[in-house]
């Protein structure tokens, strides 16, 4: 791809863009949220025409490319958003696009074959007559990966692939990768994580703001080289200053709550000024505690007590009048009003403040623009349709929401889901802040063990439905707290 250029409304977001690709490499194209990355694909897959610039695959000159022409070149795309559809079993989205036929009738064996050639090449057991609608992020991620690999590809474009796996889920595509390198399958990979880079990495390419900022190879690509080379400045580390924990008062104590099929006998408290870290592997529970604490679904069994006086949570509305606020994992579909401007996104909460029952615009937009500087939220205007910024500032704008709505507690599950670096050291300074400077407190959420033991003041561990163990970040290593999270599993199982 030479001198690609890409415009929206007149906005350039491609400046003359070089990216190439080796057959049987792995390709890592890095950069801020916005930089570009995801355009510059979408327009090798088809999705999007160019401006200008060439694109040259195996010496032949593609000049105009579509998603059928794209892949009919080789070209595959797993999306970081789903491209699913919800109301299929997965047999039928493997099956999509060739289904097995006999004049207009469906060889259904032949097709459930098939589909299960698939997972097995990924080694990823599901049922195959389940709707995708139901299914988990994670399985929704690995079934993206078995679509694709389907295949014959020659270029396979992966965008963010491991933000919603686990651990095993995580070795197991990158050992998928390492297959497909030695076939000569070419793959190009996005990615947020930093420390994937050099697992599976041959050459990395860094862009900022539409610009070919530098190619390195992986051996030259430390997080001290490539960062700055993300943002445009030096990065500095967030300081969490513990001394300022107050630790004496208790927010928010859950007292053996049981959820039936998803936890059970959970107790942990939140103190005022901290952040409270509870982490595991896909599937331990996590999500549905949040949940449970936020009235989206409802426990059996237990307590919930804020400031120490029991309460009884049965609806969002209900946890947010005491002071509660939740950023949920999947910030698409149950965190934003995506067809809906930043603007109404930011105060769709706040609007219940307003006296009398009546809206008043200037004051809707001063709030709007308060949040937006506050939090450096990129956006063209008040009025740009949430669904159109990049992922980091989707998730800005779920915090300027919550935090617009004077929230005492944050509940954050996965808040860095699909995220930069730049842009997670921001999320990073705004828990900080609410945490630590405003004596506020945070329960985060998160399988990123890394991330955990860098954010959190104490961590709970969670492994099939219970809790485990408790942790402090500055007395245990990853190690150790992916063992305990490993050795519950397997007691579970046992």
């Amino acid at each position: 791809m030479e001198g690609i250029t890409k415009s929206f409304l007149g906005v350039p977001v491609l400046k003359g863009v070089d990216f190439d690709l080796k057959r049987g490499e792995a390709h890592v194209l890095i950069g801020e949220n916005g930089a570009g990355k995801s355009t510059l694909m979408k327009i090798l897959s088809g999705a999007y025409s160019r401006d200008s610039g060439t694109i040259v695959v195996d010496g032949a000159k593609l000049a105009t490319l579509t998603p059928r022409t794209a892949e009919d070149a080789g070209i595959i795309s797993i999306y970081q958003n789903f491209h699913l559809f919800p109301h299929l079993s997965v047999a039928e989205n493997l099956a999509i696009s060739r289904f097995a036929r006999e004049r207009k009738l469906i060889r259904w064996k032949e097709t459930f074959a098939r589909a299960k050639e698939a997972l097995a090449r990924i080694d990823f057991g599901i049922d195959l007559r389940a709707k995708v609608g139901d299914l988990p992020v994670a399985q929704k991620q690995m079934l993206e990966i078995a679509l694709a690999l389907s295949k014959n590809a020659k270029i396979l474009i992966m965008d963010e692939p491991t933000a919603a796996l686990s651990s095993r889920e995580t070795e197991t595509l990158f050992k998928t990768i390492a297959d497909l390198k030695k076939s000569g399958v070419g793959v190009i990979y996005i990615s947020h994580r930093l420390e994937e880079i050099k697992q599976i990495g041959d050459r990395v390419t860094v862009l900022r703001d539409g610009v070919t900022v530098g190619t390195l190879p992986v051996s030259a690509a430390d997080p001290s080289t490539v960062i700055p080379m993300m943002i445009g400045r030096e990065l500095q580390p967030t300081a969490r200053d513990l001394a300022a924990r107050d630790g004496g008062r208790r927010v928010l104590e859950l007292r053996n709550l049981s959820c039936p099929g998803s936890f059970r006998d959970v107790s942990l408290t939140l103190f005022q000024g901290e952040v409270l870290g509870l982490t595991g592997l896909v599937g331990a529970g996590k999500t549905e505690v949040a949940q449970v604490l936020f009235g989206v679904r409802q426990a059996a069994e237990g307590e919930i007590l804020i400031d120490g006086k029991e309460v009884s949570i049965d609806s969002p509305r209900t946890a947010n009048r005491f002071g509660l606020g939740y950023l949920p994992e999947d910030r698409d579909a149950r965190g934003l009003c995506l067809n809906m401007g930043v603007q109404e996104n930011i105060t769709l909460v706040s609007l219940t403040q307003q006296a009398h029952g009546f809206l008043d615009p200037r004051w809707e937009r001063r709030m709007a623009e308060k949040a937006v500087s506050s939090l450096n939220i990129r956006t063209p205007s008040l009025a740009q349709q949430v669904k159109y910024l990049s992922g980091g500032n989707k998730q800005k704008v779920m915090f300027a929401k919550w935090l617009s709505a004077r929230c005492r507690v944050l509940i954050l599950d996965e808040p860095t889901f699909g995220i930069d670096a730049g842009a997670r050291a921001e999320i990073y300074s705004l828990i900080d802040d609410f945490a630590h400077a405003q004596k506020k407190a945070v329960l985060f959420i998160s399988s990123d063990i890394d991330e955990v033991l860098a954010v959190t003041d104490r961590i709970h561990v969670m492994a099939g439905g219970k809790l485990i163990a408790q942790a402090s970040p500055r007395e245990t290593t990853k190690q150790e707290i992916l063992r305990m999270c490993m050795q519950g599993t397997r007691n579970r199982e046992g």
